[in-house]
């Protein structure tokens, strides 16, 4: 009789905690819901001089106009970028104050979105409903600290698409997870960072069916929503994705630092030039660093994927299956390779790592918030507010941007370090289902 009075208590109890959990998830909506309609609109966030979405409404006005993507015109987003373009343009008519307001509202869904997977994937690594609590805190904290340039540009779709992918693989729904990096292709090409991670699991798992079939399910997804603009231009489509590699180095990217620091203190001659869309950076060594970016990111990016082929191969012979925390924050590894390695860092690539972070589990997981919300800060110091004074280059901000830059290094090298640590094998507990 007494285990069933046990047994009844533990249902109550666990009743009382999903409630909970709901609520505390509700009312972080409610927050992101506050956010967008108040914050973004007033305070310091209020600043709009610099924003993408005139771009984004011109191309949705010409798709409007019956004109048909990478066939009638250029562009160099994706098709899944220009329905995101498409649909606010659909609801609001030709106004382009109207635009702005549903694109908002579609940026505003795409993060309500991500508090409803964070509060997932966390509940299933802690069973806690106040580290959800937490998640779901550090998250909105990382919002405030970029700005609103999470409502100005369509990045935080892109990272809504990797989270999603994350969570359906860390649940074991693997066809779910590649088809929603498929799309994530074809939104913004960075979530096929994320599909060697996947396919190494995969092996490991020795579900050898999915090696093939699941990036066989990416490809599928991503040819399905292209093939329209594949059969009208294959080439136009194919232009979308080679702008970004033909980019010259970018103001603020990491290579572009040493150049402008080294400029400021000798007077090596650098200059600012406008091009693809952006402010680029010019000297005698620009065209090798632009050379050796790619090569020497991809070096870096196989390292890491050589390191999770370690990682995750120590923890099948430990007899535990490839933990969801592993492979989070292998996620987060790769994608900043790729930000720290670039030759372009917009700030809203930032973005992309902003829903991951707070998923990060060890005992560095406060140390990399930290860092992270530092990088955030600084950045959004930097863009908008003192943009043009990078752009002239004003010492205290080629100043600024190095350090956000290092600091972005640093978090880097921390979130590989732990792995050679001496608390390396309590980072990644096996949890319920993950």
């Amino acid at each position: 009789m007494p285990r069933q009075f046990d047994r009844i208590r533990e249902i109550i109890r666990e009743q009382s905690e999903r409630r909970l959990l709901w609520l505390i998830t509700i009312g972080f909506i409610l927050v992101q819901i506050f956010i967008w309609g108040v914050l973004f609109r007033s305070l310091w966030y209020a600043d709009r001089t610099i924003t993408d979405i005139p771009v984004y409404y011109s191309y949705a006005s010409r798709i409007a106009q019956g004109l048909m993507p990478y066939r009638d015109f250029s562009s160099e987003y994706p098709p899944v970028a220009m329905a995101l373009f498409s649909l606010p343009r659909l609801l609001s008519g030709a106004g382009e104050s109207e635009f702005v307001a549903w694109f908002q509202v579609e940026m505003l869904t795409f993060s309500c979105g991500i508090v409803l997977l964070l509060s997932w994937i966390s509940w299933g690594q802690w069973q806690n409903v106040w580290k959800v609590a937490g998640t779901l805190a550090m998250y909105t904290l990382f919002l405030l600290s970029l700005g609103s340039i999470v409502q100005e540009r369509f990045d935080l779709a892109a990272a809504f698409l990797m989270l999603a992918s994350v969570a359906c693989f860390i649940t074991d729904k693997y066809l779910a997870a590649w088809l929603l990096l498929g799309i994530g292709l074809m939104t913004k090409i960075v979530p096929v960072l994320i599909a060697p991670i996947f396919l190494i699991a995969h092996f490991r798992r020795r579900q050898f069916n999915e090696v093939w079939m699941g990036p066989l399910a990416m490809i599928m997804a991503a040819l399905i929503v292209s093939i329209p603009f594949l059969l009208a231009s294959p080439e136009g489509l194919a232009n979308a994705f080679l702008y970004h590699v033909e980019r010259p180095l970018q103001i603020e990217s990491s290579w572009s630092s040493p150049i402008l620091l080294y400029s400021k203190l000798t007077g090596y001659p650098a200059y600012i030039l406008n091009s693809y869309g952006s402010h680029n950076v010019y000297s005698t060594a620009s065209d090798t660093l632009v050379m050796i970016s790619g090569p020497l990111t991809a070096v870096v990016l196989l390292a890491g994927y050589l390191i999770f082929w370690w990682r995750s191969g120590k923890e099948m012979n430990g007899l535990r299956a490839i933990s969801g925390n592993t492979i989070i924050r292998f996620a987060v590894i790769a994608i900043a390779t790729f930000i720290v390695g670039g030759k372009v860092l917009s700030p809203q690539f930032l973005i992309w790592l902003i829903p991951l972070v707070p998923l990060v589990i060890g005992a560095d997981r406060l140390v990399i918030a930290g860092i992270f919300e530092a990088v955030l800060l600084i950045t959004q110091f930097e863009f908008p507010y003192s943009y043009w004074q990078l752009y002239t280059l004003q010492p205290y901000m080629v100043v600024t941007v190095a350090v956000r830059n290092l600091l972005l290094l640093v978090l880097l090298v921390m979130l590989v370090a732990a792995f050679g640590s001496h608390y390396r094998d309590r980072l990644f507990v096996k949890r319920q289902g993950y």
